[in-house]
């Protein structure tokens, strides 16, 4: 059957799109372990986590407007899923980063967060259905191991343990948030997405912080502190979240997550020595080598492109078969 051209231009169109707006995802979310690790050591955990998302919500509400999209905030066929992404995909990986952060350095933290290939193979195996293949297996264990070399060498490096348990599962709530946007994206644009996320988490986040921990603002009058807060929630909450929906509104999922992946541990561990003064050993440096292979061993071979039709998009949201 011919191709359509015009059908063929937008497909190649969407595609340069989608992988510029996963580079530049790639790069911002680099930031977030380091910002991340930096705010947990000298900030009060909830006022970073409130002021964060309210600077992102600031962000998203004027262009909101501008594009006539503000009635879908409150719109009641897309307000309950809006609400779960925010609580997994906000609160939750807000709260899990800082208080993990808070005991563990932003190397480990980065190899840890290596492991979110791995969620988006059991997600696909769990809600669709979907077998996976010998390769996916064999490169989501190359994943683990890597990660795990790294935790059996000792040396205090994961430690707390609940604190690592914190940041190895905020991959799972990022997942599980990007599954719930697919669904519902389109009709929902990805600006449409991101505000509902940042909305509906300062929703969540401000009463708490009023309520127990408002004692605590009097520390954004260090100025270095108030930036990293705002850099932190129109960096890497707002531009972050604008550019990853973007890209997955026009990639597959998992091919997406496979080309960002990779990449920020790598540059996430040169800002870490750059800006915090971190020194990585030579077997957290093997450990995390050894799970970005993993990861792109799950992506070779995959169709980058997103599929739009209701049934096999379900299992696309989720994970791209290699077989």
């Amino acid at each position: 059957m011919p191709v359509d051209g015009n059908g063929s231009t937008s497909r190649t169109l969407a595609f340069k799109i989608g992988v510029l707006l996963a580079v530049t995802n790639t790069a911002i979310g680099a930031a977030q372990p380091v910002l991340t690790r930096y705010a947990a050591l000298r900030l009060d955990p909830m006022l970073f986590c409130e002021g964060a998302v309210v600077v992102a919500s600031l962000c998203t509400l004027p262009l909101l407007y501008v594009r006539g999209e503000l009635r879908y905030l409150t719109d009641r066929r897309y307000a309950g899923r809006l609400f779960l992404m925010a609580m997994s995909g906000t609160v939750a990986t807000s709260l899990t980063l800082i208080y993990g952060l808070r005991h563990i350095d932003a190397v480990a933290g980065v190899i840890l967060l290596q492991a979110e290939p791995v969620y988006s193979l059991i997600l696909a195996t769990m809600v669709v259905g979907e077998r996976p293949t010998g390769r996916q297996i064999l490169a989501t264990l190359t994943i683990l191991v890597g990660i795990g070399s790294v935790f059996w060498a000792g040396g205090g490096v994961f430690s707390p343990i609940y604190a690592t348990l914190l940041i190895f599962l905020t991959p799972l709530f990022w997942q599980t948030a990007h599954v719930l946007g697919l669904r519902i994206m389109p009709p929902l644009t990805p600006v449409s997405i991101t505000a509902g996320r940042f909305v509906y988490a300062a929703a969540v986040f401000t009463p708490v912080f009023l309520l127990f921990d408002r004692h605590a603002m009097g520390e954004l009058a260090d100025p270095r502190l108030a930036a990293v807060v705002v850099v932190t929630g129109f960096l890497v909450y707002f531009l972050s979240a604008l550019t990853w929906y973007g890209a997955i509104s026009r990639l597959s999922l998992s091919w997406t997550t496979a080309l960002v992946v990779p990449g920020v541990p790598l540059l996430s561990i040169s800002m870490a020595v750059a800006f915090l003064g971190e020194r990585p050993t030579l077997r957290m440096v093997i450990g995390a080598l050894v799970a970005i292979s993993g990861v792109l061993a799950l992506v070779l071979g995959a169709d980058p492109h997103r599929k739009h039709t209701a049934p096999i998009e379900a299992a696309e949201a989720i994970h791209q078969p290699l077989s």
